[in-house]
């Protein structure tokens, strides 16, 4: 049974677009979700009352893209509404298994979408389906709620440079530490996050660099190894603590679909993320310090101390603390590296409390 109060967001944001103020990503289905998650299901209503009164209204098609030429709009945010509606078309014709798994490789080269937006609105609208019974068929709002990720993530497709070819000689950490740093004068070529990635090109050793990392052939495991070392730069850095929140936020997210692909998709979903989170560091961590390779060291949180920082999150409102707790809660919970919990707990310091 879909949780009443995750439907009842759903709803009520469903008219809102997946952008606004520009660029800024709609965090409402997001955060909603990751509430309910996080066992705060009674704070979902108030918080999406606020949340939405900051949204655009969704757009409109502007001409139509059908399955014989999407491949040219890929990138084309003007067309966020078609890219919405072709999907929704779709989900009404197919299992929302067989959508992800026709889109996903589609996608994928462009992971960096509305700084990992896309992949992550996706996969919380994909936990949301996975938890349907079997023989029940899915409520169509989750339905509706993947159609408008992956048209987020269509709309808004972004590459990046480099192929990762995960077989290097390095371990996260350390091919992290070894990625070649963009200047902060360099301009970025458009606003936000993904602007800020653009202007990669201006770097062109990245791409080689990113052959440094081998995680080996278990793709949980490399993503286990990757989110430490995103965790360990958002812990120690405090100059971009909205863009390295999505180094650890995007792999998050693209464990939670793992387990709903083919598996000929996941390595190429482990190198799609390396790309994303070491784009993020080149991007954002100049210049390099020791300390974001640095694991925190502690005693292992008391499921109590957990659940406190579960209840910061929430009295502090943001919707990208909010995600962040939960993924790091999630994760930590698989892995145990006190490094997520440090992370979560410092970022949230670190973001300004919504008006």
């Amino acid at each position: 049974m879909s949780e009443p109060a995750l439907l009842d967001a759903l709803e009520r944001l469903q008219s809102t677009g997946p952008e606004f103020n520009g660029f800024l990503a709609n965090h409402g289905p997001m955060a909603a979700e990751a509430l309910v998650q996080m066992g705060h299901t009674d704070r979902v209503p108030a918080w999406v009352d606020r949340y939405r009164t900051l949204l655009d209204a969704a757009p409109e098609v502007r001409r139509g893209i059908d399955a014989h030429d999407w491949q040219q709009h890929l990138g084309d945010v003007r067309l966020i509404g078609d890219w919405t509606e072709l999907l929704r078309r779709e989900a009404a014709e197919m299992t929302w298994t067989d959508v992800l798994s026709r889109w996903w490789p589609r996608l994928l080269p462009g992971m960096a979408a509305s700084a990992t937006h896309g992949v992550i609105r996706t996969a919380h609208a994909v936990r949301s389906l996975a938890q349907t019974p079997i023989g029940t068929a899915p409520e169509p709002m989750l339905v509706d709620e993947l159609a408008q990720g992956l048209g987020l993530w269509a709309g808004r497709y972004q590459t990046l440079p480099g192929a990762p070819r995960l077989a290097g000689p390095l371990q996260a950490v350390e091919a992290t530490a070894n990625l070649p740093r963009l200047d902060p004068e360099c301009p970025s070529e458009a606003p936000g996050v993904g602007g800020r990635l653009r202007a990669l090109d201006h770097l062109p050793a990245f791409g080689e660099a990113l052959d440094g990392w081998g995680p080996g052939a278990d793709p949980d495991l490399a993503l286990d190894s990757l989110i430490g070392a995103a965790a360990r730069v958002l812990a120690a850095r405090a100059d971009a603590p909205i863009a390295f929140c999505h180094g650890v936020t995007a792999p998050a997210a693209v464990r939670i679909v793992l387990p709903h692909l083919p598996i000929t998709l996941r390595n190429a979903s482990v190198a799609a993320s390396w790309q994303v989170v070491g784009a993020i560091v080149a991007a954002f961590a100049a210049p390099r310090t020791d300390a974001e390779s640095a694991a925190a060291h502690g005693p292992e949180p008391t499921e109590d101390q957990l659940l406190e920082l579960s209840n910061r999150a929430v009295q502090h409102g943001d919707e990208h603390v909010i995600k962040l707790t939960e993924a790091a809660l999630r994760e930590f919970r698989r892995t145990n590296d006190v490094t997520l919990i440090v992370a979560a707990d410092r970022f949230r310091g670190r973001v300004a409390r919504p008006d």
